[in-house]
């Protein structure tokens, strides 16, 4: 059992010393994940608006075409 305590105080510490090394700690970092996430959301609801009027104005260019086509 003494051993496992080791392995996961090493598992620990590599984990803590590669965050540092990344700077997961950082505030600066932080901001910026969530600044990104913030981004990604934004983009997402645009991207998925803007295929929802794509689709919208073909549907009505079709109605005007059909209706232009019966007179």
């Amino acid at each position: 059992m003494p051993q496992l305590d080791i392995d996961l105080f090493e598992d620990f510490l590599f984990f803590a010393f590669v965050s540092l090394l990344f700077g997961v700690a950082d505030d600066e970092t932080e901001e910026s994940v969530i600044e990104i996430n913030g981004e990604t959301v934004l983009v997402h609801h645009f991207l998925s608006y803007k295929k929802q009027y794509e689709e919208q104005i073909r549907i009505v260019k079709g109605l005007f075409t059909l209706s232009v086509l019966n007179k």
